[in-house]
């Protein structure tokens, strides 16, 4: 197999990934098509090693909320491209999910998937728990009619 080299994730993703006789692109443009084609959003993909195993972790996203039905269609449409292809070597565990609650949120994407939900935010004047209801150009508006400029966020997470 050689030297392990890194893999790709997006969306600025925690876990270290690793390639391995694969293409990400190949990966990720196949993975990218099922997940939209099951009306969802592509939050983060990474391959990475656990051990002995390999790891493709999938996180997918809608307005609203990913049901586990949902994850389960990705998961078996997936893992039935990812065979058929032959796309990684060897075996490996598929894990499909959503974000949850809980996560930071720090990107663009993360404002517009998570509009209609509550979040908290902590900027230098204190903490803010409303709905956000829109992003535009760097600024979040909330429900109780405020906005936010996502410059000043220290931190954002989604809550119940």
């Amino acid at each position: 197999m050689g030297a392990l080299r890194p893999f790709f994730t997006i969306n600025g993703g925690s876990f270290r990934a690793w390639r391995f006789s694969l293409s990400c692109d190949e990966v990720l443009q196949h993975v990218e098509k099922v997940v939209e084609e099951k009306g969802l959003l592509l939050v983060d993909i990474n391959l990475f090693q656990a051990g002995r195993r390999k790891v493709l972790r999938i996180l997918v996203d809608k307005p609203g909320r990913v049901g586990l039905d949902e994850c389960a269609e990705v998961s078996r449409a997936a893992g039935n491209v990812i065979e058929t292809l032959g796309l990684i070597d060897g075996s490996y565990t598929l894990e499909v999910s959503s974000p949850g609650i809980g996560r930071p949120l720090t990107s663009e994407i993360d404002w517009i998937r998570c509009t209609g939900r509550r979040i908290e935010i902590e900027t230098k004047e204190g903490k803010l728990t409303a709905v956000l209801t829109g992003y535009n150009n760097g600024i979040l508006t909330m429900d109780d009619g405020g906005t936010v400029d996502q410059s000043c966020i220290l931190s954002a997470r989604e809550v119940l």
